[in-house]
């Protein structure tokens, strides 16, 4: 309990070590925050108001990529490094009071193999096509929610459904070939595993005793652009151009699907919003995202959400990823088509 207790506070006093400064991005945006650590060519800092942003390095001035370098001497070794770990742990949701979703920064689904989630504030921003000449919308999200960091793999799919449809097979690969249908599913029979396990109860879950209750669902067009945009207005979370170092698309050579988190994390520390798989959306037969053959010259691939199938069938460059949220029962017959189209307002 002491070692334990030490440790505790030798990464408090570690983190607390750096003060808070102004970052700038490469195409001049700038934050207030404190650095947390860098791995794996991601930099974490911690904003004034507490949120944590994921950077990749090569996204921030050079100024900025030269002060974390000289932050390196400070780093733990590997082999030693247990402050990441030990800060999701303590953001880890013990489940039995509903008070504390929406309070953590993430969650991780033990009944799906530790599943993560990333919690996502409420908040406006601007929806549509980032080109010249085609509508955009000011759009308002007043609830937060929690959204996978990564696509569902198939070894979580696998855990959760019992069975593994991927055309190409991974443990650590989104699971692809699967419907609209098999991915509402998959969050219905989540909803029931997880919550159930906390609350030991069908009450809950079938909101015989609460106005609103907490399920996971696929998240709507809003709160998927919201998210892959992570607070930018360019065609990608890094920019107006895509390279083979910033996803999985046909210009990368692969040809199928590669590990969730290959690539670098967006700001908000979300993974393969751009390329690997698309992603059914709550609106049946709407996609977000691209996937692995996608040509850098497809609107697929950027941060709008702008495609729509005919079908809800499942296909080998078809994903998903779960949102966690609290659904109201006024409106959760209506969740999957509330964001058909892009909205003005509040959602």
């Amino acid at each position: 309990m002491f070692a334990q207790t030490f440790l505790l506070f030798l990464v408090a006093t570690l983190s607390a070590k750096e003060p808070n400064r102004t970052w700038t991005s490469a195409d001049g945006r700038t934050i207030q925050a404190r650095f947390i650590d860098e791995k794996k060519d991601t930099v974490r800092i911690r904003r004034t108001d507490g949120r944590v942003f994921n950077i990749p390095l090569d996204n921030l001035s050079e100024e900025d990529q030269k002060y974390v370098e000289s932050l390196a001497v400070d780093k733990p070794s590997p082999s030693t490094n247990t402050k990441y770990e030990i800060e999701d742990t303590d953001s880890k949701p013990t489940g039995n009071d509903v008070g504390e979703y929406g309070k953590k920064t993430y969650y991780f689904v033990k009944s799906a193999l530790d599943l993560e989630m990333i919690w996502v504030e409420p908040g406006t921003f601007i929806m549509g096509p980032s080109s010249p000449g085609w509508p955009t919308y000011e759009v308002t999200l007043t609830k937060g929610f929690y959204l996978g960091k990564f696509e569902v793999t198939q070894e979580q799919y696998e855990k959760v459904m019992g069975n593994n449809p991927s055309r190409f097979k991974g443990y650590k690969h989104p699971v692809d070939h699967v419907s609209w249908y098999n991915a509402v599913a998959f969050c219905e029979a989540l909803t029931k595993m997880e919550l159930q396990k906390n609350y030991e109860s069908d009450d809950y879950i079938s909101d015989k005793n609460t106005e609103s209750s907490w399920k996971f669902v696929l998240p709507t067009k809003a709160q998927w652009e919201y998210a892959c945009r992570a607070g930018t207005t360019t065609k990608y979370s890094w920019g107006n151009r895509i390279s083979p170092k910033n996803a999985n698309y046909r210009e990368s050579g692969f040809k199928k699907t590669v590990e969730v988190g290959s690539y670098s994390a967006n700001p908000w520390g979300f993974f393969d919003m751009h390329g690997n798989l698309h992603e059914w959306l709550a609106s049946k037969g709407v996609l977000a995202g691209g996937f692995w053959s996608s040509s850098e010259k497809d609107w697929h691939l950027h941060s709008a959400v702008n495609n729509n199938l005919n079908s809800a069938e499942g296909n080998y460059f078809i994903g998903f990823r779960v949102s966690f949220q609290q659904v109201d029962k006024a409106s959760e017959g209506s969740l999957g088509s509330s964001m058909g189209g892009y909205p003005s307002g509040s959602k």
